[in-house]
């Protein structure tokens, strides 16, 4: 987790203080004066740019606590940041102890700055020119106690240049021990017109006295406040505070934080925050982001140059769709348009360019709102992270009957990810799944066990292997149907003419596929009713979610009009369409006509049919228990 708002924004002036003593740091000895050439030679390369001091002097002959004054500062932008100064001021005045600046841990006790300008400039790649020494893209939030008790400082002012968050203010800062310390500035956030407020109390602290402190950054399309305590006067390394984030999207608040979020619908934040030295502490988060509401709770710890979360989160309501900003859902329509409805998630599983972040976030989701409907109700489980391995474990997504339940695995060490599942259903039913209960019903389980390569989870089902399979038993089949998977045609037609709603006892659904290279073939594809039994053949591509297969089916008794084509079932997973018509082209009613002709015809023996490869049934049928034993293995 990245500096909230204050440590960000109202932090340059905590820097001020670091800067100034560290200018007195490298000259603090006897006789300071003498060391002024010394001193610009150092810091001039510890900045990268040139450093000038117009005189160095101390206020005590003898003194512990010597005062040390330093006029006409100017520290040069470093050339990357172009032109102008980074620091200047007219005269510093710091008092420290003597025996600190000994032991190299000074700290001044009392700074008073009088014209002070500092123009603060940061590059998109995360370069600063306040942390010179922290590599591109890498932000220093080392945080740190300033040990002030008093600050003062006079005709204050500063700008911020920062790229990276597309913030460009400027505007005026001063401290007082009575009246506090207060900055203003305006200027535009990501675009749009913005304007940063910073308070705090009196600048004369007593040693462990908490200081108040309120900031709040306000534009167009986002807002964000924190208000709370400090250890000390500008002690962002041991702080307390309230915030609130308002805006269009969490990837504004990123902007801000740079805590690696993502664009959402409108978000309404408020959080409980500590920090102590680099760790940070989220003892209470809740709010709404679009129709979703969540609560969650953190722990982030930086320990040997890794960040260590450990996070409860738990959403009443949670649409997926809402962890997604306007442009995000209308990429995700235009390419359904373009691709065709798809059951299988586009969801991004690659975490290559992950940071050194491990850790473990319980979730849960009460409740699921999906538009258009979904068997899924709730979630929850585990995700772990390990140096670039996510493991969701104790996974259970709640289905209206049942639940899914299981484990994920995404290595993103290598190239390309590599994803697995390992995943049961247990305690639900077929028409559940399917969604027409008033079709065909049974008790229903079911694994998925997959393992494949891409940035997606869709990518990696695509070129996947494993197995897919689900098996129900002891149901009822629409009676109608079931004369059609049995291809018998006048069975058919005089059920629907007497009772279309009738229903025969399913003996057994053997739903299983082998997958090879993201394509699915039967292992086997068996439905076997009191009247008739089908039997699959064919593929399903998960590239593209495209079926291709072929029920032969037989009647468990002699069928007055015995359909010679086997039923089809063409089209996606999204919207199959089952057909009785011989693939070729065309189809449609000729098509239909056609096949009722042949079979009207094979009824009468005026044609045979070489292709039917399913025999009529066995009086017993199969052996339901083996295959769905073997299919679930």
């Amino acid at each position: 987790m990245r500096a909230p708002p204050f440590s960000a924004y109202a932090r340059p002036l905590a820097i001020v203080a670091g800067l100034l003593v560290l200018a007195i740091l490298v000259v603090a000895a006897f006789p300071v004066g003498l060391l002024r050439a010394t001193a610009e030679r150092r810091l001039s390369s510890h900045f990268g740019a040139p450093v000038t001091l117009g005189a160095l002097s101390r206020r005590e002959a003898i003194s512990f606590t010597p005062e040390i004054v330093v006029r006409d500062v100017r520290i040069g932008q470093p050339a990357w940041a172009g032109k102008g100064d980074f620091l200047r001021v007219s005269e510093a005045r710091a008092r420290m102890p003597i025996l600190s600046l000994v032991t190299g841990r000074a700290m001044p006790r009392a700074l008073h700055v009088k014209g002070l300008a500092i123009a603060l400039v940061r590059d998109a790649t995360g370069r600063s020119n306040w942390s010179p020494q922290a590599r591109a893209g890498e932000t220093r939030d080392d945080g740190g106690a300033t040990g002030l008790e008093t600050l003062v400082i006079e005709n204050g002012r500063f700008s911020l240049r920062d790229a990276k968050r597309r913030l460009e203010l400027a505007g005026t800062l001063s401290a007082d021990p009575r009246t506090g310390l207060a900055a203003s500035a305006a200027g535009r956030f990501d675009g749009a017109p913005a304007r940063l407020e910073a308070t705090g109390g009196g600048t004369a602290v007593a040693p462990g006295k908490a200081w108040p402190f309120h900031a709040r950054l306000t534009s167009t399309p986002f807002a964000l406040d924190a208000r709370g305590t400090m250890a000390g006067v500008l002690d962002t390394g041991d702080m307390r505070m309230t915030m609130r984030a308002q805006g269009d999207s969490l990837k504004r608040l990123d902007q801000v934080i740079e805590a690696g979020l993502f664009g959402t619908q409108r978000i309404d934040l408020r959080a409980e925050v500590r920090r102590t030295g680099r760790d940070w502490s989220i003892d209470r988060l809740e709010g709404v982001i679009g129709r979703s509401r969540l609560q969650a709770s953190a722990t982030i710890l930086k320990r040997d140059g890794r960040t260590r979360i450990d996070a409860r989160i738990r959403a009443v309501q949670l649409d997926f769709d809402d962890l997604a900003d306007d442009a995000g859902l209308a990429a995700a329509r235009a390419k359904e348009a373009r691709i065709g409805k798809r059951v299988i998630p586009d969801t991004r599983i690659n975490l290559s360019r992950m940071g050194p972040t491990d850790g473990v976030i319980r979730f849960s989701i009460d409740r699921l709102l999906v538009k258009g409907g979904s068997v899924f109700r709730s979630l929850r489980g585990e995700l772990r992270l390990d140096r670039r391995v996510l493991t969701v474990e104790n996974a259970v997504a709640g289905l209206a009957t049942g639940q899914l339940k299981g484990r994920v695995r995404v290595d993103s060490t290598g190239t390309v990810p590599v994803f697995s599942s390992e995943l049961t259903l247990e305690g639900t039913t077929l028409g559940t799944l399917i969604g027409q209960p008033d079709k065909i019903e049974g008790p229903l389980r079911g694994i998925v066990r997959i393992t494949g390569r891409g940035d997606t989870i869709r990518q990696a089902f695509a070129s996947g292997d494993g197995k897919i399979a689900f098996v129900a038993s002891g149901g009822a089949m629409n009676r109608t149907a079931a004369y059609v998977l049995g291809q018998d045609l006048g069975g058919a037609i005089g059920q629907s003419l007497s009772d279309r709603d009738a229903m025969v006892p399913l003996r057994c659904a053997i739903l299983a596929f082998d997958a090879r290279k993201g394509v699915l073939h039967p292992a086997p594809l068996v439905v076997e009713t009191d009247i008739s039994r089908g039997t699959g053949r064919g593929e399903i591509k998960l590239d593209g979610e495209t079926l291709q297969l072929a029920v032969n089916g037989a009647s468990r008794e002699k069928a007055a009009l015995a359909l010679v084509d086997p039923v089809r079932v063409k089209g996606t997973l999204s919207s199959p369409e089952i057909s009785v018509a011989p693939a070729r082209a065309g189809g449609g009613e000729a098509g239909v006509l056609g096949t009722i002709g042949r079979s009207i015809g094979s009824a009468l023996g005026l044609r045979r049919n070489p292709n039917r490869t399913t025999p009529p049934p066995a009086a017993s049928g199969p052996d339901c228990a083996r295959l769905a034993s073997a299919a679930l293995r």
